[in-house]
């Protein structure tokens, strides 16, 4: 049953029939008037049909068409039997525009399917149609982003990456000649992470005024966009590992790139002043060589960039430079307490700095420190080891390597 009620067929048969009915309702007499001849005619009506679609029939490939109304109104006249097949039927309104050139044409609004025994007229039966070339041009797909103040405090957008980057409007020439940006948007409040999306884009003149009636090809386009956190720029400082080979001595170490960028809280990124904790083995280095390091991430960050940086390592053979009567310094000694060196008795150290002609020919008394690191120690006699302070790349060996140091309270 239900098939047959789906039946093309058999809804044709019953709107034939149901149509068939109404024509003998109103064929007989009691809807009829007698002429002058005493012969039965049938009166006719009028019926107004408001806002019937107008189809356009045209070569879409080819051009476009414009100004033409949407609807036009329909008026009928005829028996009631023929304006109610009227209303049964399948009808249409039309122009066709298929013969006509570009340009401004005047056409007359056509009908069909309607009823044979009823007449037919066309409100308004003549519209005005602009007729255009149909073109396409190719343009920028730009993307806006939205809402960039309402992102996390420190973090920030990069330029958005589009995919395709350009797009096709096709569109009459007239339209196209208007076009000055072809456009999306993507809302990127509140995120700290890469956005994602896929959007529709839209085409505008240039006060930003969307333009209707051309096509975007393709209309939705896929779009990244990176959003970079909190990081703060800090130089390199290599932790070296092991002993140089006997006789070797490094010269100068280059690395590429010197800073690297720290990404984390900024709160922690405020304390962080430079990097450290990237070993470099010295035991391995026997001439000139570069090497790539690894670039440990911060306790409490979240990424660094580059994660590798290069090395680039100078040595050359090693010589030795000698100075005589350095001062030992002291430091650390806690307040109300005096200290004094008591052995060696003049204070002093001879010392001997080694690392390549280059580097040792350039240093100075004042370019280097040897001491002892009194904090911590109360009243007595202590035994502390020297220290040394001084320019990179070079080694030191002192005639003194204990130091004994007399703490004392200090003079009221």
């Amino acid at each position: 049953m239900d098939k047959l009620l789906t039946s093309n067929w058999f809804v044709k048969i019953i709107s034939f029939l149901l149509a068939l009915m109404l024509y003998t309702i109103v064929a007989m007499p009691d809807g009829s008037t007698t002429d002058p001849n005493g012969l039965l005619t049938q009166q006719t009506e009028t019926e107004r049909l408001p806002d019937m679609e107008l189809e356009v029939l045209y070569d879409e490939d080819s051009v476009v068409v414009s100004d033409l109304p949407e609807t036009v109104d329909v008026i009928v006249e005829g028996r009631t039997d023929g304006l109610m097949l009227s209303k049964l039927t399948n009808k249409e309104v039309y122009v066709d525009l298929r013969n006509l050139t570009p340009g401004q044409h005047l056409v007359t609004v056509k009908h069909r399917d309607f009823p044979e025994n009823v007449d037919v007229a066309i409100d308004p039966v003549r519209v005005s149609v602009t007729i255009e070339e149909k073109k396409s041009s190719t343009f920028q797909a730009g993307i806006n982003l939205l809402k960039e103040d309402e992102l996390p405090e420190g973090y920030a957008t990069e330029e958005p990456i589009v995919s395709p980057k350009t797009v096709t409007v096709t569109g009459a020439n007239s339209k196209l000649e208007q076009i000055a940006f072809v456009r999306g948007y993507v809302n990127v409040s509140g995120a700290k992470e890469e956005v994602n999306e896929r959007i529709t884009l839209n085409v505008y003149d240039a006060n930003m005024e969307e333009i209707q009636g051309v096509s975007i090809d393709p209309a939705v386009v896929d779009v990244k966009v990176p959003i970079t956190a909190p990081y703060k720029k800090v130089p390199i400082k290599l932790d070296q590992k092991g002993k140089l080979p006997d006789g070797v001595s490094i010269s100068s170490i280059d690395l590429e790139p010197s800073e690297v960028s720290v990404f984390g809280p900024e709160e922690e990124l405020s304390k962080l002043e430079f990097l450290d904790g990237i070993p470099l083995d010295l035991s391995k280095i026997t001439e000139d060589t570069t090497v790539e390091l690894d670039v440990p991430v911060p306790d409490g960050m979240k990424k660094v960039d580059p994660e590798t940086v290069k090395a680039k390592i100078k040595v050359g053979n090693e010589d030795e430079k000698a100075f005589e009567d350095v001062p030992i310094k002291v430091t650390g000694v806690s307040d109300g307490l005096t200290a004094n060196i008591s052995e060696p008795e003049t204070g002093s150290t001879d010392m001997k700095i080694y690392g390549v002609s280059s580097v040792l020919e350039n240093i100075q008394n004042d370019d280097f420190q040897a001491y002892i690191d009194a904090s911590g120690l109360s009243e007595g006699e202590h035994e502390l080891e020297l220290q040394w302070n001084g320019p990179s790349y070079v080694r030191w060996s002192g005639s003194s390597k204990k130091v004994k140091l007399q703490i004392e309270n200090s003079p009221s």
